[in-house]
C-alpha cells in the first residue's frame, strides 16, 4: 500500500486549508470549490508522496521536507530586475511569486490574451481547472488544486498567428521565510492560431521556496503551439512542475524543455494526450546537473487515437554527487493504429558518485504501429578527448566542447537565437563552475 509522509509541512497544510484558506475562497464558483474540496481530502489521505510510491521511487523528498514552508505575504516587495534573455524580442509578462506584476509585463497584441485570477469569475476558465490532468491520484498535483493561490489564462483566438514570442518570466524573490508558492495556469490554443511562449524561471532570494506550478493547456485542430521551458534557478529552490497536454486533430506541439541552473530539486512531469488522428509531439529536454543536485523527469505520449506522431529525445549530464531522473513513457491504446513514436534518454556521468536512473517504457495494444525506445549511459569518449589535446585544445576545455556537442543535437532545435544563446551561456556558466580535468 501507498504510504505517504505526514511531518509538519503537512500538518500546517492541514490546518491551513481548514482554518484559513477555504474561507478566503468564498467568491469562486461551487463547482471549484468542490474541485478544492475533493484535491484536498485526497491529499489529507495520501500526504506528500514517498519513495513507496512508484512514481516517486527514485525521488526522495526528504531534503525538501525538512524545510519549514509557510504561505507568504501577497506583497512582497523586489528591486529592479535584471534582464533575463539579452536582445529577445518578445511580449513579456512577469509573475513574482506566482503573482502578476502588470506594472512591468506587455499587454499581448488583438487575438490573444493573458488573463489574471479574474479569470476565476467567467465559468468557461474555471471549469477549465482540473478537466486536461490525466493523473487525478497525484498527490502533489492534488496539493496544488486544494491550495493554489493564482490562476491564469492564456488564450489565443482562431487562426490568429503571434509574430512574436511570448515570455513568461516566473521570478522568486523574498526577504522572509522558506516560503510554498503554489499556482496554476491554462493554456487555449484555438483553431488554426500559431504560438510561441517561452517560460524562464529564475530566483533572486537566499531563503528556500517550494514552487508549485502546474499549466494546462489544450491545443484545438490544427493549432501549433511551441513551448520553450528553462529553469535557471539558484540553490535551496525546489520547484515541482506539472504540465498536462491535450491536442486535438492535426495539431501541432514541440517542447523543449532546459534544466541548468543550480535548484536543489527539480520535478518535471509533461504528460501529452494525443486524443485526435494526425496530431504530432516533439518532446526535447536537456538536464545538467552538479553538486548534490536532482533532476526528474517524466513524460508521457498516451496515443489514443490513429495515425499520431511522437518524438522524445532528452539529454543528461550529471557531476559531483548529483542525481537524475528520466521516466519516459509511450502509451498506445488498441484504436491507435498507424502510431509512429519514438524515444531516447541517452546521459553522460562525469563522476563516479553521480547517479542516473533512466526508464524509458513502451505499452503498446496496437498492431500497426512503429514504435522505438532506448537509453544510454556513458562518459566522455577518451579517444575524442585525446584527439582535441593533440591539437592543442586544453583536456578541460576538450571535455567542456565535448559535453556542449552532446546536448547539441537538442539546443540546435531552438529556434529563437536570443534564447540559444542564453542556453548556451547557461551551461558554459554551469560548466565554468566545475573542474572537469579529473572527471
Amino acid at each position: 500500500m501507498e504510504r505517504g509522509v505526514y511531518n509538519n509541512f503537512y500538518n500546517y497544510l492541514i490546518d491551513n486549508f481548514e482554518r484559513e484558506h477555504l474561507p478566503e475562497r468564498h467568491l469562486e464558483s461551487p463547482a471549484l470549490l468542490a474541485k478544492r474540496a475533493s484535491a484536498f481530502q485526497f491529499f489529507n489521505l495520501k500526504g506528500l508522496p514517498s519513495s513507496r510510491y512508484e512514481e516517486w521511487k527514485f525521488t526522495n523528498l526528504n531534503r525538501l521536507l525538512k524545510q519549514e514552508f509557510t504561505f507568504q505575504p501577497e506583497n512582497e516587495p523586489y528591486h529592479t530586475l535584471p534582464e533575463e534573455i539579452p536582445d529577445l524580442n518578445a511580449f513579456k509578462i512577469v509573475l513574482i511569486n506566482g503573482k502578476l506584476a502588470p506594472e512591468i509585463s506587455d499587454v499581448l497584441p488583438e487575438g490573444a490574451s493573458f488573463l489574471g485570477s479574474t479569470a476565476l469569475d467567467d465559468p468557461d476558465y474555471a471549469e477549465k481547472i482540473g478537466s486536461i490532468t490525466a493523473d487525478p491520484e497525484n498527490p502533489m498535483l492534488a496539493l496544488n488544486t486544494a491550495f493554489f493561490k493564482h490562476f491564469y489564462v492564456l488564450h489565443i483566438r482562431t487562426k490568429v498567428v503571434i509574430e512574436k514570442p511570448i515570455h513568461i518570466a516566473h521570478v522568486i524573490t523574498g526577504n522572509n521565510s522558506a516560503a510554498f508558492i503554489p499556482y496554476r495556469m491554462l493554456v487555449l490554443a484555438e483553431e488554426l492560431s500559431e504560438t510561441t511562449v517561452v517560460e524562464t524561471f529564475n530566483s533572486y532570494t537566499n531563503h528556500p521556496a517550494l514552487i508549485s506550478y502546474v499549466n494546462e493547456q489544450k491545443l484545438h485542430p490544427s493549432a501549433v503551439f511551441d513551448s520553450y521551458v528553462v529553469n535557471a534557478l539558484n540553490e535551496d529552490i525546489y520547484l515541482v512542475h506539472q504540465r498536462e497536454v491535450v491536442q486535438h486533430a492535426n495539431s501541432v506541439f514541440n517542447n523543449i524543455n532546459i534544466s541548468a541552473g543550480n535548484a536543489a530539486l527539480t520535478r518535471n512531469e509533461l504528460n501529452c494526450r494525443l486524443a485526435d488522428s494526425g496530431t504530432e509531439t516533439n518532446l526535447l529536454g536537456t538536464y545538467i546537473t552538479t553538486d548534490r543536485q536532482h533532476v526528474d523527469n517524466h513524460t508521457l505520449a498516451d496515443h489514443q487515437a490513429p495515425n499520431c506522431h511522437s518524438s522524445e529525445l532528452y539529454k543528461g549530464i550529471m557531476m559531483d554527487r548529483s542525481h537524475a531522473v528520466f521516466n519516459g513513457k509511450v502509451y498506445v491504446h488498441p484504436e491507435a493504429q498507424k502510431t509512429n513514436a519514438f524515444q531516447q534518454n541517452n546521459n553522460v556521468l562525469l563522476s563516479e558518485q553521480a547517479v542516473i536512473n533512466s526508464k524509458p517504457q513502451l505499452e503498446i495494444f496496437a498492431d500497426d504501429v512503429k514504435c522505438s525506445h532506448g537509453s544510454t549511459v556513458g562518459q566522455l569518449n577518451d579517444e575524442a578527448v585525446f584527439y582535441l589535446k593533440s591539437r592543442g585544445i586544453g583536456e578541460e576545455s576538450a571535455k567542456r566542447l565535448l559535453v556542449e556537442a552532446f546536448v547539441s543535437d537538442v539546443h540546435s532545435r531552438i529556434r529563437i537565437p536570443a534564447l540559444k544563446d542564453y542556453v548556451y551561456e547557461l551551461l558554459r556558466l554551469k560548466l565554468q563552475s566545475e573542474s572537469l580535468i579529473t572527471a
